[in-house]
């Protein structure tokens, strides 16, 4: 009789099929795009802590941090207890991302191109890591319409003026973006020229630097600002004033998490960086709420 109970049961359970896997509900967000990303499909309620860079929306401040997504520390995070980690693909060190996967916690890396086609990339992770594709689909073709009339909006611009992306080094001076930086992905999806393509990376401007690049539009990130003592102090510094932008007052402070972070608000990041560059094509601010 037991015999033929657990032969019933089983072909029961045969019938339904596989069991479902649990969905993740305890997640930790390394990466401020990642996190945003997180909040554009409604899956925020999952999250137990996030990077430092995790900066937007508002209400991610409430959460419990882990560190800086390059500099992260094991120990604050296992500490959350998560089911799921999503880390974009700058978090590290690889030591620490070693001490996780040693304490058997999922880690689910989210691709990072500085592109429109690598946000999605983005949201097409995030969207099957919780099960939720559909909500995924709907969310891209939204910022895809958004990204349209961006585009349509640019498509007429000819001139590409001379921009410059400024970064902090210190209190000490400030760091210019070279090719290969989201900074510079942005300046040509923004139609402009960026002055500092002739080199990698990130490099200190000096007064040299600054008269050779002498750029029409300088756009500095808000704590690069603040760490240099205000946007007066800024303009007053000898490798700035120089500068063209200087002499005709078009020094711009923007959300370096919004331009840099290649999440969901770019063609909103997009739409405000053109307004600086084209102040003469009218432009419709886009929302990726």
């Amino acid at each position: 009789m037991i015999r033929f109970l657990v032969t019933i049961v089983t072909a029961f359970l045969l019938l339904l099929g596989p069991a479902q896997a649990a969905p993740h509900e305890r997640v930790v967000s390394v990466g401020g795009d990642v996190t945003e990303i997180i909040y554009a499909l409604g899956q925020q309620g999952h999250l137990v802590g996030v990077d430092d860079t995790s900066l937007y929306p508002e209400a991610v401040h409430a959460l419990p941090h882990v560190g800086y997504l390059r500099n992260l520390a094991a120990e604050g995070i296992i500490s959350l207890k998560p089911d799921l980690i999503l880390a974009a693909k700058a978090a590290g060190p690889a030591a620490v991302l070693t001490q996780l996967s040693d304490a058997r916690i999922p880690l689910v890396h989210v691709p990072g191109e500085d592109s429109f086609e690598g946000v999605l990339a983005k949201i097409d992770v995030v969207a099957k890591t919780f099960g939720i594709e559909e909500t995924g689909r709907r969310l891209k073709s939204d910022l895809s319409a958004q990204m349209a009339k961006v585009d349509v909006a640019l498509a007429g611009v000819t001139a590409k003026p001379k921009a410059l992306f400024l970064l902090a080094q210190g209190p000490s001076g400030a760091l210019a973006a070279g090719r290969d930086t989201a900074a510079d992905a942005m300046i040509r999806l923004a139609h402009g020229t960026n002055v500092a393509a002739s080199f990698d990376g990130y490099k200190p401007l000096t007064a040299e630097s600054a008269v050779a690049l002498a750029p029409e539009v300088i756009v500095v990130a808000e704590h690069a600002v603040a760490m240099l003592g205000g946007l007066e102090a800024l303009k007053s510094r000898p490798e700035i004033a120089i500068t063209p932008a200087a002499k005709t007052n078009r020094i711009v402070v923007m959300d370096a998490q919004m331009l840099l972070g290649f999440g969901p608000r770019l063609p909103e990041a997009v739409t405000k960086l053109a307004t600086v560059l084209h102040p003469g094509v009218k432009l419709e601010t886009a929302s990726a709420e």
